[in-house]
């Protein structure tokens, strides 16, 4: 039963995290957090396997479907992303030997919840000011940040970095949907490879993995090609929709 309502919710958040940009992992954490029946740690894997699964699928399908994209932009600001993602997960690890799982789900939950909010708000500036970053440290720095708070909040980072390639790299919102996505790739995968250098793997079941796994390619195909089709004013509202319900569910995780 868990299963075929964890395969539901990453099938849907995946569709939305390649759709939009969110990446997934912003929708996936929360409502598994609400569900109830694993911990933190499993939770935070699980999102991970499925937010990287869909990053992979969700680019090769731009690729064949011959979208633009500057994969040295990609490259350089990953680079950040990926040592902010080895941050991210050895801070997330230290403070779960210091405080117990409910509260750093609290933690997470309200952190999360404010960026969220954050990010609606400046999405629909009417006149929202941006700016274009072109310096390779400045770049490089920012994907540190974006992976850093990624990694840390377990979510891919999807709904805070389409903001932020918004307001720092003056990208259109179906643009920086896709350039999200290919950030994720690389934090994830580098959080999958520190917690596995760690040993830090929690026991989960390989059934779950494999569900996850699979809605999650499949999300990300199909969100990746509707991407394709639509345009700005749509990508912006469903955008501004998930991620204010997102803001709700973390604030109402972190209450409860």
């Amino acid at each position: 039963m868990f299963n075929f309502i964890y395969g539901i919710i990453i099938l849907f958040a995946t569709f939305a995290g390649a759709f939009v940009g969110l990446g997934g992992g912003v929708i996936i954490k929360p409502l598994l957090d609400l569900v109830g029946h694993d911990t933190v740690d499993v939770v935070n894997f699980l999102s991970s396997c499925a937010v990287f699964s869909m990053s992979i699928s969700a680019t090769a399908r731009h690729i064949q479907a011959k979208t633009k994209i500057n994969f040295k932009f990609i490259f350089t600001l990953s680079a950040g992303a990926v040592a902010g993602g080895i941050c991210g997960s050895f801070l997330f690890d230290y403070l779960l030997t210091i405080t117990d799982n409910t509260a750093l789900k609290r933690i997470q939950g309200i952190i999360l919840g404010i960026l969220l909010v954050l990010s609606v708000i400046y999405i629909n500036l009417k006149k929202r000011k941006s700016f274009t970053v072109k310096n390779p440290a400045g770049i490089i720095f920012s994907g540190f940040a974006l992976g850093l708070t990624a990694s840390f909040l377990g979510v891919g980072g999807g709904p805070i970095n389409v903001a932020f390639l918004v307001l720092f790299f003056s990208m259109t919102m179906k643009e920086a949907a896709v350039y999200s996505v290919g950030i994720i790739f690389f934090s994830q995968l580098s959080k999958l490879i520190t917690i596995a250098a760690a040993g830090s793997i929690p026991e989960f079941s390989f059934i779950t993995l494999a569900v996850a796994v699979i809605c999650a390619v499949c999300g990300g195909i199909i969100g990746a090609a509707a991407n394709k089709k639509c345009n700005e004013k749509t990508i912006k509202i469903i955008f501004t929709i998930l991620v204010a319900a997102v803001a709700a569910v973390n604030f109402c995780n972190a209450i409860l």
